[in-house]
């Protein structure tokens, strides 16, 4: 038998469940249906609890209960975004089944796609790594594929309406408060030949319901040739109708040139809206292009009112998109350069390298905390592969005193191992995107390690001996190449000195002749004018005899 039982109870076999519940949901609703083997029962009653959690071990909420006659059970009024967890059983009048559970995190994108087309099942989006693949054109040439979000980092403007014209011709008009955004993604296009044609673009202020907003389209060289224009288009649409923006296209200069398959596009996109003008300035790989729209009163000519969505769409063939972001911004980050403007810097950021017991694994941790701490600006669909490179230097003024590796103001690549001694320094550093990062561009990217070199000083000598008539010196030398200074060489000669040298002195005598005294007798000295009391032990280590006139002995002692 393949059951289990979780909370004790009853279980009977006729009624166990093999399989997690399936779940399906919107924003705010799931329907869950049970999965299960009946061998003789029946169920006539389906039970769901769930219950809202901030991750897997902690509640947000109090647990709740559904049941029905019928499988398939549908839950309302549930949180955006929000993570359940959700309990099945099956009963009858025998008794319960065995409960299954599972985790279920709720969506507060619709990425719903038109009629026409079907873009690639996304799947749990916290945990798979994978491209957002969106098909357009499958039926015909003019249909599209779109899937779209609300992003609540998109603050939209405040408005103030007056009208234009008298009686039958009268209309609103509406003047916004001055504001700024900014949106982006990267896209891919397949490399393959049975889809010449390759087309997608990035919406912002779209509107479902009327199918409208402000699109920046790309398409690859073969089909922007067929069509005789620019690979990059700026467009309005307005209830289905397309209306090309006027750009800042050009001449040969002034245009983007080609776009092909197999090649990462990133798009980055800042919008300014002031009383009645929009203003769009986009960039495809650092490429500018510039347009607006104005409403004029005295024609039925308007901008598109603004809302928090963005849509992304396959206009042809296959595309690819690897993440997609949208906020609000200030003057002075719309006034500056396009390097501030990509506010991507990788949706995994808690990757990190475990080498415990000597191996080395690659743990990606849940996403969850960035998806929180980024306040909903960032979607990121994930990647096919993390690079991790290994980077080994050696010192070419070695040794030295290394502190730490940089990758200066890189935040797309980010280390996640070092080590380094006094002769040569290792890396790891980690891709922190699905996208080319350059790990030193002799700009504000660069890979470095900076620490403290040590310099040759020259000979510096401190010599510590007193010469002294009463008493035999034995020259002691002592060299090394890693004192830096006078201080530091006097400091380690006076250490050998006091803790080394002199713990042994040596002293001659001659006395009055005495036979006795032989080589590894203890004797004592008393001579405090030469540092000896009677309380130090002196080893014999040489005796002289000579007899002239008498017997006169020499004497050579160690002090222990």
């Amino acid at each position: 038998m393949y059951y289990r039982l979780i909370n004790g109870g009853t279980s009977i076999p006729e009624l166990y469940q093999v399989f997690s519940p399936g779940i399906t949901s919107t924003s705010t609703t799931m329907t869950v249906t049970i999965s299960m083997i009946g061998v003789a029962g029946t169920p006539t009653t389906y039970s769901v609890k769930y219950q809202k959690m901030l991750n897997e071990t902690t509640t947000d909420g109090a647990e709740q209960t559904q049941t029905s006659s019928s499988n398939g059970i549908v839950i309302t009024g549930l949180t955006a975004n929000a993570l359940y967890k959700v309990t099945t059983k099956l009963s009858n009048s025998s008794g319960d089944g065995n409960q299954m559970e599972v985790f279920h995190r709720l969506s507060s994108e619709i990425f719903s796609p038109s009629k026409t087309g079907s873009p690639k099942e996304i799947g749990e989006k916290i945990t798979a790594k994978s491209f957002l693949t969106i098909k357009g054109g499958e039926t015909r040439d003019n249909e599209y594929t779109y899937a779209y979000k609300s992003f609540n980092a998109i603050q939209l403007p405040t408005s103030t309406t007056s009208s234009f014209g008298e009686g039958a011709f009268a209309r609103p008009v509406k003047n916004y408060t001055e504001s700024y955004y900014a949106f982006g993604t990267s896209v891919i296009f397949e490399p393959l030949i049975k889809y010449k044609p390759q087309g997608a673009a990035i919406g912002f202020f779209f509107d479902e319901s009327n199918v409208s907003g402000y699109f920046i389209s790309l398409e690859t060289s073969a089909t922007a040739a067929s069509a005789n224009s620019s690979p990059l288009k700026i467009f309005k649409l307005d209830k289905k109708r397309i209306i090309k923006l006027k750009d800042s296209q050009k001449g040969n200069r002034a245009t983007l040139d080609q776009l092909f398959a197999g090649t990462v596009y990133n798009v980055d996109v800042k919008v300014k809206i002031v009383n009645k003008t929009i203003t769009i300035i986009a960039y495809v790989n650092g490429f500018r292009v510039e347009a607006s729209d104005t409403t004029i009163s005295q024609s039925d000519k308007t901008i598109l009112d603004p809302t928090n969505k963005i849509a992304l769409v396959g206009l042809s063939g296959t595309s690819k998109f690897d993440y997609v972001y949208g906020e609000s911004i200030n003057a002075d980050l719309y006034d500056g350069d396009y390097q501030a403007l990509n506010f991507y810097n990788g949706q995994f950021t808690k990757d990190f390298l475990d080498l415990s017991y000597g191996d080395m694994l690659y743990n990606a941790s849940n996403e969850d905390v960035d998806m929180v701490t980024k306040q909903n600006a960032f979607d990121e669909f994930g990647t096919v592969v993390r690079e991790i490179s290994r980077k080994t230097v050696t010192f070419g003024s070695a040794p030295s005193i290394p502190i730490r590796w940089t990758t200066g103001g890189n935040k797309l690549a980010k280390i996640i191992g070092q080590s380094y001694d006094n002769f040569k320094a290792d890396v790891l550093v980690l891709n922190n995107t699905s996208i080319t990062v350059p790990l030193s561009d002799r700009g504000v990217n660069q890979l470095s390690i900076y620490g403290n070199t040590i310099g040759f000083s020259g000979e510096i000598e401190y010599d510590t001996s007193s010469v002294n008539e009463y008493s035999s010196s034995e020259p002691v030398i002592f060299e090394s190449v890693w004192l830096q200074n006078q201080k530091d060489v006097k400091s380690l000669a006076e250490w050998i000195q006091g803790r080394v040298v002199n713990k042994a002195k040596i002293i001659t005598m001659k006395v009055f002749g005495n036979p006795l005294i032989s080589v590894g007798d203890i004797i004592t000295v008393d001579y405090s004018y030469q540092g000896f009391t009677s309380t130090q032990k002196i080893i014999v280590v040489k005796v002289s005899q000579r007899y002239q006139g008498g017997l006169e002995t020499e004497i050579v002692g160690r002090t222990l």
